[in-house]
């Protein structure tokens, strides 16, 4: 039988959603402070964080160490995360597993406002084990317009 959102107490998801809203609160607490350690700890010891330019981090311990680089790099130091203009969906797969989707975007210390042109869009996958929520599952994507050859397939295919 597979999993439904019907499936689980209504009492149980509006706790849960609240509670998954705080991590990712949290998560953007910890990127504007430029703490590596504050940032993975919401995430799973074996979890797995693909970048929008697809490097694929595996392990909190690495993730904290590649976010503790970035965040003292001349390009990230002092940049900020933003939520994007869509609501983020979650839906439970389970009463311990959860599927989010959220789009953000990175401002720079020297941009005077988040660049919607930079926007990402996140599929992300979180557990609960012994009451919290991490995330297992963080795959990062830049929110692209089709290019010109995908146009033309489209264009193509349509008549």
């Amino acid at each position: 039988m597979e999993p439904s959102q019907t499936s689980i107490r209504p009492a149980v998801v509006a706790v849960d959603e609240a509670a998954i809203r705080e991590v990712f609160a949290q998560l953007a607490v910890a990127w504007n402070a430029g703490d590596a350690r504050a940032f993975s700890q919401y995430f799973t010891d074996d979890c797995d964080y693909i970048t929008f330019a697809g490097q694929h981090i595996k392990g909190r311990q690495a993730n904290e160490q590649i976010h503790n680089e970035l965040f003292n790099s001349w390009a990230l130091k002092g940049s900020t995360m933003h939520a994007g203009p869509e609501s983020p969906s979650i839906a439970f797969l389970s009463n311990n597993i959860a599927l989010m989707h959220s789009t953000g975007m990175i401002q720079l210390r020297f941009q005077k406002k988040p660049p919607l042109n930079r926007l990402s869009i996140q599929t992300i996958i979180l557990i609960k084990a012994n009451g919290q929520w991490k995330i297992r599952a963080f795959h990062n994507c830049r929110v692209q317009k089709p290019g010109l050859f995908q146009q033309l397939l489209m264009a193509f295919k349509s008549k």
